[in-house]
């Protein structure tokens, strides 16, 4: 190496060592050529409590053995359970939903799946029915989710009153809830919804029940059916709905007066004689009312009592006679449906309601039941379709993340 060059070659080196040291010393505090070496701040994670032991109520709200404050949060599940035809042709619960279901709903942050279930099927096949529901039972309770068992009492479920006015509490669901009652009373983590939105013409019917359907079944009242749960020395909570006993004040028609009936009317004389109850509506194609109206259907049960949305969604794909109407005046634009979503969690969170979303299937909260992707809605929504794979589980799954119970 000539000594022209070895000269070149330090001073080079030495200019290099000299600009490098110039701009460590320039450079701000912390910071680094190759990225930060600051530390960031992290956001903290939301904190999500694990309740223990037996739900009951405290004032409007529900507390666990421990004394802490939970909001039930979860999803329904459609299931053969309350399909007599889909039963007789060999389906079964437990090929639809398993530990990986409920595995993915507690990953959502849900603690509650919410299960329909037929009084017909049970008195025809109990020991099948109660195979399958305690397997379900218990792999959601391992899972961290409270199970709430509805009674959906129509001729799908295998009821042989066929009028629309029979879906009523009658005397064969006094003799279901004792025995289901007493089968699941040590298991602290389920809860009994005593009737799915019953065709009550009065609120002195719904409490005392009397007389009988046009198709000859005896009329009882919910009371019957809390003590009949409780004659079994079940302490669980009991969830209310109030069917269209309210004379359709909304003025729905039978069906939906039935299903997103509301408490509007409710004189608080008629009010369960019990002290863990909980009170319980439905809503579909009016959950984009403003939050007054939203309250105002619960009537004198807004801070008094336990609230409950059994059901709750907005739907545009559903199936039935009732699927359209569910969708009737919502939105068109998924925008506008996300923000419709997003303002009725919120409004629920407002007035300390549990609730369980409807449903954790294909095609409603999740695109699939293998990776349990959660729906969206498109640009652009179509009412009726029951065809489209959409739904609001991204909304659903974004607020359960940030918003713990």
């Amino acid at each position: 190496m000539s000594a022209k060059l070895k000269k070149a070659r330090l001073f080079s080196l030495d200019g290099m060592i000299l600009v490098f040291s110039m701009l460590l010393m320039l450079a701000p505090v912390g910071c680094s050529f190759f990225g930060s070496n600051a530390t960031p701040t992290p956001t903290p994670a939301p904190t999500f409590y694990a309740p223990s032991g037996l739900l009951h109520v405290q004032g409007t709200q529900l507390v666990d053995a421990n004394g802490h404050t939970v909001v039930l949060r979860g999803a329904d599940i459609g299931t053969p359970f309350s399909n007599m035809k889909g039963w007789q042709s060999g389906k079964r619960p437990t090929n639809m939903i398993n530990s990986g279901t409920f595995a993915a709903m507690a990953q959502w942050h849900m603690n509650a799946l919410r299960l329909q279930v037929s009084n017909w099927i049970y008195a025809k096949y109990p020991s099948d029915f109660l195979s399958q529901l305690d397997q379900i039972v218990r792999e959601a309770n391992q899972a961290g989710l409270y199970v709430v068992i509805n009674l959906e009492d129509d001729a799908k479920g295998g009821s042989p009153y066929p009028s629309r006015n029979s879906i009523i509490p009658k005397t064969e669901d006094i003799t279901f809830w004792k025995a289901i009652a007493a089968h699941y009373k040590s298991d602290p983590m389920v809860l009994f919804d005593l009737y799915n939105e019953p065709q009550e013409p009065d609120w002195n019917t719904w409490l005392h029940g009397g007389g009988t359907t046009p198709d000859g079944a005896t009329i009882v009242g919910f009371q019957d059916l809390v003590n009949a749960v409780r004659s079994t020395g079940a302490q669980q909570i009991v969830i209310l709905e109030p069917g269209s006993a309210g004379h359709n004040a909304s003025g729905q028609n039978g069906t939906a007066a039935a299903e997103e009936g509301g408490w509007t009317t409710f004189p608080l004389s008629d009010a369960i004689k019990d002290p863990d109850t909980m009170y319980s509506l439905h809503v579909y194609q009016t959950i984009i009312q403003p939050a007054s109206a939203q309250s105002a259907k619960w009537g004198p049960i807004l801070n008094r009592y336990p609230l409950f949305y059994g059901e709750w969604a907005f739907l545009t794909n559903g199936t039935g006679k009732s699927a359209a109407a569910h969708c009737q005046g919502l939105p068109t634009n998924g925008n506008q449906a996300n923000q419709v979503v997003e303002n009725f969690l919120n409004y629920m969170a407002s007035i300390h309601a549990n609730w369980t979303a409807w449903q954790f299937a294909q095609a409603s909260l999740v695109q699939n039941t293998s990776t349990y992707t959660p729906t969206t809605f498109p640009a652009t929504l179509q009412c009726g379709n029951s065809q489209a794979n959409v739904g609001m589980g991204a909304v659903v799954k974004q607020y359960l993340a940030t918003h713990p119970a």
